[in-house]
């Protein structure tokens, strides 16, 4: 398996998939639901 390791702002990351402010992060559940699908991190 290939090493996705990242650093993004100073954090580090297992993977450089980070979700960008969208519909997809205007709410705490969706947020949740896109860190139990595997992102990273998430820009609001």
């Amino acid at each position: 398996m290939t090493d996705l390791t990242t650093t993004y702002l100073g954090m580090k990351l297992k993977h450089p998939v980070v979700p960008s402010a969208s519909p997809l992060s205007e709410s705490l559940d969706k947020i949740k639901r896109l860190e139990d699908a595997g992102a990273s991190a998430v820009v609001m």
